[in-house]
């Protein structure tokens, strides 16, 4: 036998009992526009030869993104998005290594200080 479920019913239900699929916590992920952002951040920086990996972690209070150097290396950078906490928006901050470098409420502005970090550049012509 076949159970038909409606869709809006069962939305419906899950809305007004904050349900989730799954094991029915809650995740901070980013959103589509954030995760453009980081990897548009980090394809420029692999074209560059600086980065050659990245990671995306998540759980109910955080979502990281971390840029490698190498891939057997501990990240370079890791851009973490904090959960809403008591009203307040979430929270966006930028560490290298156990270091916090800066934290915003806007990706633009870590993205900006990553940006503004200061590269090791050489060349092969001598």
């Amino acid at each position: 036998m076949e159970n038909l479920i409606d869709i809006e019913q069962a939305r419906a239900s899950r809305k007004t009992t904050g349900q989730r699929t799954g094991s029915g916590t809650r995740h901070t992920f980013f959103s589509r526009s954030e995760l453009f952002q980081l990897l548009n951040l980090y394809s420029r920086r692999v074209m560059s030869g600086e980065w050659r990996d990245y990671a995306i972690d998540h759980d109910a209070t955080q979502a990281t993104f971390s840029f490698y150097r190498n891939a057997a290396e501990h990240p370079e950078y890791a851009i973490t998005k904090l959960a809403p906490f008591k009203g307040r928006g979430g929270l966006f901050v930028l560490k290298s290594g156990p270091r916090r470098i800066n934290q915003s409420q806007s990706l633009d502005d870590v993205i900006a200080s990553v940006e503004k970090r200061l590269r090791l550049v050489w060349s092969s012509t001598a």
